[in-house]
C-alpha cells in the first residue's frame, strides 16, 4: 500500500469504536452478581456456542496437538477436528496463563483492526476516491437496519408472528457487519474472504501468479477457520462467471483463472475431509452443518433498512456510469442471497456476509444523495435526512440487545456451578449430565459428556429424551446400566430424588455420592473387565 493510499488517522477511530462497543457486553458479564439460587458464566456472547469455542481452546491449552476430539460425546473416537483458530487461542492461554474466556474476548480487538485495514486495501480499486471509501468503511462499521425500532413492538403481534419477527431479525445472525463483530471467528472469516475476493472480483480476474496464490491461500486458511466463509468465496467467484456469461455474453479467461486457483486448495481440503470422515463420530457431529434453517430476503426492509435504499441508488448510478465493478458486486450480493436463503445449507450461517457488499454500493448512493442535496427540493431532502438518521442508531441498538442477552443467557442454576467446580478437581472421565450442563462442562473441565451441545453431540435431541426417561424412571433400569457401562461413564448427575434408585441399579459401580443443591453427583468406578479363567 503506497504512502498516499494509507488511511487517514481518523479512519482508525472506526475500529476503535467498534472494539469498545463490542467489549461492553463482556464487561457487563464480569460485573454480574448471581441471584439467589443461580450461578453466572461471565461469557460475553451467545454462551451456547461460545462455550464450545472455550472447550476446544481448553483442549489446546492442555494438549498441543493440532487435532481435536469432540468433547460433547463419550463414544470412543480419534481426534479429527482441525481448528487452527482455537488451537492458537489455547496455546496462547498455555503460554500466558490467561483463561480462554478472557482471550476469546481480547483477540477480537486486533482482528477488528486487521479487518478494517484489509477493508481499506480491498476498497482501493472499487472506490478510488478517498471520501467515498471512508464513507463505505463507516457504513460497513456502523450502519444497519431498523429492527431495533421494530422488535420492541413485536409483543403486540399475534404470537406466531411475534416469534418469527423476533427470531428472524435477531442481531446474532449478523444482519450488519457491526453485529457480526461479536464473533472473533466471523471477523477472521470476513477478513480472509475479502483477501480472497479482491483478485477474484477484478473485472479481468487475478492479475498475476502472486494474486492466484493469494486467492488459494486465503481460501485454504479461511476453510479451516470458518468453512462457511470459504463457501462464500467459491459461490461468489462462480456466480460472477455465470453472470458474466448471461449479461456480457462472454466468459473472461481471467475470471476462469481465478476459479481455477481454488481447485488445488479444494482438492487438498477434499483429501483431508475424506480422512476426517473415516471416523463415524466426526461424520455424525459434522452432518449438522446441513439443514433447512434459512433466512429469507423478506426481512431485508427491516434488517437492512435505509441502507437498502442507498444501495439501490448506488447500483443505479454504477449502471448508468458503467462502473467496472457493477457486475462483480451484483454477483457478490446475489451469491449471498442464494446462500442465506438456502434450505439445504443452513442458510443463516451466511447472513453476516451480506451487509458488507451492500454497504459498499450504499456508500455510492449516499454520496450521490449528499451531492444532490443542494439541488433537491424540500421533500427529497426530508426523505434523505430521515434515511440517514435511520442508519445511525443500529450499532447502539445491537449493543443494547447484546447487554440484555448477557443478563438473560449467562445465568444457570447454582447447582450447575457447584458441580462444575467439583468436577474440575476430579480426574478426567466421561460424564452423564443434563444437556444444559453438558454444554458447560467441557469448557471448564477435562471431562467428556454423553450429551451437551446441540450441534456437536450426535443425535442430541434423542439423547436428551433418553436422559429424561432415565431420570423419570420410565426407561428400563437395564437401559441405565447399559448406558453407564457401554459409555464408560465415571460421573453421573441426576436429581436428588433419583439418587437412591440409581445407586441401587449401579451398586457395584458407585464409589461416592455428593449432593449439590437439587442435584446429586454419583462418582463411579471404572467398569469391571471380565478375564478369562
Amino acid at each position: 500500500m503506497g504512502e498516499r493510499d494509507r488511511p487517514p488517522v481518523v479512519y482508525w477511530l472506526l475500529p476503535t469504536i467498534v472494539v469498545v462497543l463490542r467489549a461492553l457486553p463482556f464487561l457487563h458479564a464480569l460485573s454480574l452478581e448471581p441471584a439467589p439460587g443461580t450461578a453466572v458464566l461471565q461469557v460475553g456472547y451467545l454462551p451456547k456456542d461460545f462455550l464450545t469455542y472455550l472447550a476446544f481452546a481448553r483442549q489446546a491449552a492442555e494438549d498441543a496437538s493440532l487435532l481435536f476430539y469432540d468433547p460433547f460425546t463419550t463414544e470412543p473416537h480419534s481426534p479429527r477436528f482441525i481448528l487452527p483458530f482455537f488451537w492458537l487461542l489455547g496455546r496462547l492461554s498455555a503460554c500466558t496463563g490467561a483463561p480462554p474466556t478472557l482471550l476469546l474476548e481480547l483477540v477480537r480487538a486486533p482482528l477488528v483492526f486487521l479487518f478494517f485495514g484489509v477493508v481499506w486495501w480491498f476498497l482501493r480499486p472499487i472506490l478510488p476516491e478517498t471520501r467515498t471509501r471512508l464513507l463505505a468503511a463507516t457504513l460497513i462499521g456502523f450502519s444497519g437496519g431498523i429492527e431495533g425500532w421494530v422488535r420492541p413492538f413485536a409483543d403486540a403481534l399475534p404470537a406466531p408472528v411475534a416469534v418469527e419477527v423476533l427470531g428472524s431479525t435477531a442481531h446474532l445472525f449478523g444482519w450488519s457487519t457491526f453485529a457480526a463483530m461479536f464473533n472473533p471467528v466471523w471477523v477472521a472469516g470476513l477478513t480472509l474472504t475479502l483477501v480472497a475476493l479482491r483478485p477474484l472480483l477484478r473485472p479481468d480476474g487475478p492479475a498475476d501468479g502472486r494474486e492466484l496464490l493469494l486467492v488459494g491461500g486465503a481460501f485454504f486458511a479461511g476453510f479451516w477457520i470458518h468453512p462457511y466463509s470459504a463457501i462464500v468465496v467459491v459461490a461468489v467467484a462462480t456466480t460472477y462467471v455465470v453472470l458474466g456469461w448471461i449479461f456480457e455474453r462472454r466468459i473472461e479467461r481471467g475470471r476462469l483463472g481465478g476459479l481455477a486457483a481454488l481447485l488445488p486448495p479444494l482438492a487438498l481440503v477434499a483429501t483431508v475431509s475424506r480422512w476426517q470422515t473415516q471416523d463415524p463420530i466426526y461424520v455424525a457431529a459434522s452432518s449438522n452443518a446441513l439443514g433447512p434453517n434459512d433466512l429469507a430476503i423478506f426481512w431485508w426492509p427491516i434488517t437492512i433498512g435505509a441502507l437498502l435504499v442507498f444501495a439501490l441508488r448506488g447500483a443505479q448510478a454504477w449502471v448508468a456510469a458503467e462502473h467496472p465493478y457493477r457486475l462483480p458486486l451484483f454477483a457478490w450480493v446475489m451469491a449471498i442471497v442464494l446462500l442465506h436463503s438456502s434450505p439445504v445449507l443452513n442458510g443463516y450461517h451466511f447472513v453476516f456476509h451480506l451487509h458488507l457488499p451492500l454497504a459498499i454500493v450504499g456508500a455510492v448512493g449516499l454520496r450521490e444523495a449528499w451531492l444532490a442535496w443542494n439541488t433537491d427540493r424540500l421533500p427529497a431532502r426530508v426523505v434523505t435526512a430521515a434515511l440517514v438518521l435511520a442508519l445511525a442508531p443500529s450499532a447502539f441498538f445491537v449493543t443494547r440487545d447484546s447487554i440484555d442477552d448477557v443478563e438473560r443467557e449467562n445465568r444457570m442454576p447454582a447447582s450447575y456451578g457447584k458441580i462444575v467446580s467439583t468436577l474440575s478437581g476430579l480426574p478426567a472421565g466421561n460424564a452423564l449430565v443434563p444437556a444444559p450442563l453438558g454444554n458447560v462442562l467441557p469448557a471448564f473441565t477435562p471431562h467428556r459428556v454423553w450429551i451437551g451441545h446441540w450441534f456437536l453431540t450426535p443425535d442430541a435431541l434423542a439423547r436428551g429424551r433418553h436422559y429424561q426417561e432415565l431420570v423419570d424412571g420410565t426407561a428400563d433400569p437395564a437401559a441405565l446400566r447399559r448406558l453407564i457401562d457401554g459409555q464408560s461413564i465415571r460421573y453421573a448427575v441426576l436429581p436428588n430424588e433419583r439418587g437412591d434408585r440409581w445407586s441401587e441399579i449401579l451398586a457395584d459401580r458407585v464409589v461416592g455420592r455428593r449432593g449439590h443443591g437439587e442435584l446429586e453427583l454419583l462418582v463411579l468406578a471404572p467398569p469391571r473387565v471380565a478375564t478369562a479363567p
